[in-house]
């Protein structure tokens, strides 16, 4: 017992930062074994290290097993399963040591207590810092991670340019004469009239024509494929207003249909000339159809953004002027400030005098007897701040630095290639589509990513059947920890197949966020980990379940063959128990539903006697003929007669005496029908 009693003081438990703190204060080398609750320390390297310190270290070497879930230092630890030894020399970080590889453990101890007891000089670090191989490792897992979502989000914009591909292929081959036009917000619907007409000239036919509300992710599917986009910052200034948006059909002889968008462009944005009329007596020019839209607004400046003021034509000429007046304002100043300095040289005599005469002023102020209080209220202080008001002040934050920023909006936008067009129908004239081009598939829904510790997994499965279309994937990982967790299978019938599962395997669930109720009915089980929002729930979503992952349901032959024998062995005992029942069930049914059987088993002691009436008519000469139709009442009483003898002797375990006891007395009378089954069997066989 002392024996053991030594090795529980080999080894300290640290569980609270005050532990921490008074096991960072001991001498010599500190070596720290981190781990996770769910996790647990190492135990098989426990005994390599009692080992090492009894035979090497001595007082010199100190152990203990910290646990990182409530040791705010070591919180970088935490829901880690791989074992970390951390080395510590008068409270500071030396080196770490990943794995449980116990050679190599051994060889790092030996080095660090041997450098530990020569005082050697070496780089340290705090306990809750990054040292150079945790930075180093994060540094590449970031950088994995990174890589990881930069490939996603490459699938994902090639799947999503493959199938807009797809669309307006199948809309350029369908509508190859149409064209769309996007008017800007300062052309409104009464301008419509206008607008055609130019359109005749052109042999373009308005099909169809929308004024809706439009937004920048519109135009990322029309600007996929366009070689002349509108600017960022136009499409920031129409997201969320109202436009007019035309279907022309044009004549194929008219030409290529962004030539002929173009041409119709043209015609409405240049400046017309009119004719000579009453007013103007020669030709004279007017304002075009419909022109750009000036827009001047305030942003913010960015930290560290160098810009440019942007300048009109009108306003440099009025800043010309005013850098003109400007000049001149300077030029007369600098003659005033001559003539100030010449008269503050001639004044100079005259402030002397004035000083004295103030001096004079302030004696005669003073109180004439000084041992009296003299308590002056001048009001002077009326205008002075509190201090609590100067702190308001002081705490205002300042405000942004602006500048000012024009963007002109053209009045009508056409697309230079077909295929924009085809983007320009997807999205707003989907309805002209629905004879050739399918509807999309319906958007991936909100979700976020559940993970619960794997025990449990029998329990959540239940409740996943009830609930299935909202839980599109599952499957078993190594952690919860995204991006660091490994699959070990995508199957529930395939994990329980393994022999030794740690407890560290979760058992993690891709949730629908549609249904309040999905969520609250995984919530009983736990969660060791749950996502904090839908955007969060997507990112970690990909990490968890890959495009190409795919939940294995199949369940496997011998998983199917257990189910089946339970319901064999549960029929089987069913059967049983019903055939333990079945006499007195079929007994019963018997004389309710055969009349004839149940006369010749109730009846058994008048049987003969009755049956010797219909046998006299038997054995008379119509019998034969009667045969047929007597056939089978006549061949059930001889064969229902040995039957209930066999059946009694079968029946008898569970009545014994109740049906047998009632055969007896007629056994008397037995004899006269005894003749009569040799005569019977006869005409049957």
């Amino acid at each position: 017992m002392a024996r053991r009693g030594g090795a529980q003081q080999l080894q300290s438990e640290i569980k609270t930062d005050e532990e921490l703190d008074k096991f960072l204060a001991r001498p010599g080398l500190l070596i720290l074994e981190v781990y996770s609750d769910w996790c647990g320390p190492c135990l098989g390297m426990l005994g390599t290290l009692r080992r090492v310190k009894l035979e090497m270290g001595g007082d010199n070497m100190h152990l203990a097993i910290c646990k990182s879930d409530t040791v705010t230092a070591l919180k970088r630890f935490n829901k880690k399963s791989e074992p970390t030894w951390l080395f510590a020399v008068n409270g500071r970080a030396v080196n770490i040591f990943y794995g449980s590889d116990a050679p190599k453990l051994v060889s790092v101890i030996l080095k660090e207590l041997e450098k530990a007891l020569q005082n050697v000089s070496r780089p340290t670090y705090g306990i809750a810092d990054l040292q150079p191989v945790e930075a180093e490792a994060l540094k590449v897992k970031m950088e994995a991670i990174e890589k990881a979502e930069r490939i996603e989000r490459e699938k994902q914009h090639k799947k999503k340019i493959d199938y807009l591909n797809h669309c307006t292929d199948i809309i350029m081959e369908n509508l190859p004469d149409i064209g769309v036009t996007v008017f800007g917000p300062q052309v409104s619907r009464d301008m419509f009239k206008k607008l055609s007409e130019p359109a005749e000239h052109l042999k373009m036919q308005c099909k169809d024509r929308k004024y809706l509300e439009v937004c920048a992710a519109d135009f990322d599917i029309i600007n996929y494929a366009c070689k002349n986009p509108l600017s960022p910052d136009v499409i920031e200034q129409l997201d969320g207003k109202e436009l007019l948006v035309c279907f022309w059909k044009i004549d194929e002889s008219s030409g290529p249909i962004p030539h002929v968008l173009a041409t119709y462009a043209h015609e409405l944005t240049k400046e017309r000339v009119a004719p000579p009329d009453e007013e103007i007596n020669v030709p004279h020019p007017i304002p075009p159809i419909i022109s750009p839209l000036k827009v001047k607004f305030e942003v913010e400046v960015e930290e560290g953004e160098i810009w440019v003021e942007e300048i009109s034509s009108e306003e440099e000429a009025r800043i010309k002027a005013a850098e003109r007046k400007a000049a001149e304002k300077s030029k007369s100043a600098l003659r005033l400030q001559d003539e100030s300095r010449k008269d503050q040289e001639a004044g100079e005599d005259d402030g002397e005098e004035e000083a004295s005469e103030e001096e004079e002023v302030v004696q005669a102020a003073q109180p004439a007897f000084p041992g009296m209080a003299f308590d002056l209220d001048l009001g002077l202080d009326d205008n002075v701040a509190s201090e609590e008001e100067m702190v308001e002040e002081e705490e205002e934050p300042p405000k942004p630095l602006t500048r000012t920023k024009r963007v002109k909006i053209p009045p009508i936008w056409v697309a230079n290639n077909r295929r924009t067009h085809a983007a320009l129908i997807y999205v707003f004239f989907r309805s002209q589509t629905a004879g050739f081009l399918p509807p999309d598939p319906p958007p991936e829904p909100p979700h976020i990513i559940m993970a619960f510790e794997a025990f449990k997994r029998d329990d959540i499965m239940e409740v996943v059947e009830t609930i299935r279309e909202d839980i599109p994937q599952y499957g078993f990982f190594t952690n919860d920890t995204p991006g660091e967790a490994k699959l070990i299978t995508n199957s529930i019938f395939k994990y329980d197949e393994i022999q030794e599962p740690t407890s560290g395997d979760r058992f993690v669930l891709k949730v629908n966020k549609v249904q309040s109720y999905t969520m609250l009915s995984l919530v009983q089980f736990e969660p060791t980990y749950c996502s904090s929002n839908i955007k969060a729930g997507r990112l970690d979503a990909l990490k968890f379940f890959p495009e190409d992952y795919k939940t294995d349901d199949d369940i496997p032959p011998e998983a199917e063959i257990k189910p089946k024998k339970k319901k064999k062995i549960q029929m089987e005992q069913e059967a049983e128990n019903v055939g333990s029942r079945a006499p007195s069930t079929e007994l019963e049914k018997g004389s309710e539903s055969a009349p004839g059987e149940g006369a010749t088993a109730e009846e058994a002691p008048k049987g003969p006697e009755g049956e010797a009436q219909p046998g006299d008519t038997q054995t008379a000469e119509p019998g034969p003929t009667e045969a047929p139709a007597t056939t089978e009442p006549a061949a059930v009483p001889p064969e229902g007669a040995p039957q209930p003898t066999e059946g009694t002797a079968v029946q008898e375990p569970p009545k014994e005496e109740t049906v047998a006891e009632p055969a007896e007395p007629p056994a008397a009378d037995a004899p006269p029908p005894a003749p009569e089954p040799p005569s019977e069997p006869a005409p049957a066989e």
